[in-house]
């Protein structure tokens, strides 16, 4: 939760730092340059998630774990891969962007651009981490209904990060 909140807050603080930027016309570079491949494997992602979910809606029992280990298997793997290769962009460098680090670490924050520490990086990686863990309930016991609508909880909302981060880098 602790970091949910902190993915949260960056997103907010450099949604408003790049909303007043824009407002005053500067035209320095905050973020990564917006790639339409992730914006689309993220998307597709998404979709494999939440038919994933709509599958074991009702539950699950162990015994038939096997049945859905690929689907399990691929997901993850995608996601780990979009992670990657959104983690792989060049950062721009700048006054501004060691301003906006500067305020991120007084905050108790990670600073933009280290360890590919996007918002919508952080988010992803999230995500593989529910569905893994999901995967690991299934596995041993099977999942309820409940756990299945926590667990698609949780992914939502980082999937509503990333996909807002990348969506916000098309200008």
């Amino acid at each position: 939760m602790h970091t949910l909140r902190q993915t949260s807050q960056r997103l907010i603080c450099l949604s408003w730092l790049s909303v007043l930027l824009f407002l005053s016309a500067c035209a320095v570079q905050l973020a990564p340059t917006y790639d339409k491949e992730i914006v689309s494997t993220l998307a597709n992602s998404n979709i494999d998630a939440m038919t994933m979910f709509a599958t074991v809606a009702n539950g699950t029992s162990a015994q038939d774990f096997s049945s859905r280990a690929d689907k399990y298997a691929g997901l993850i793997g995608k996601l780990d891969a979009l992670a990657i290769q959104a983690g792989a962009r060049p950062q721009p460098k700048n006054k501004v962007t060691d301003a906006i680090n500067n305020i991120l670490v007084q905050r108790g924050m990670a600073a933009v651009g280290e360890d590919a520490n996007m918002p919508s990086v952080t988010a992803v990686k999230k995500i593989s981490e529910t569905v893994s863990k999901m995967r690991d309930v299934d596995q041993k016991q099977g999942l309820r209904a409940l756990e299945v609508k926590a667990f698609k909880g949780q992914a939502t909302l980082y999937f509503e990060q990333a996909i807002t981060y990348e969506n916000f880098l098309q200008r």
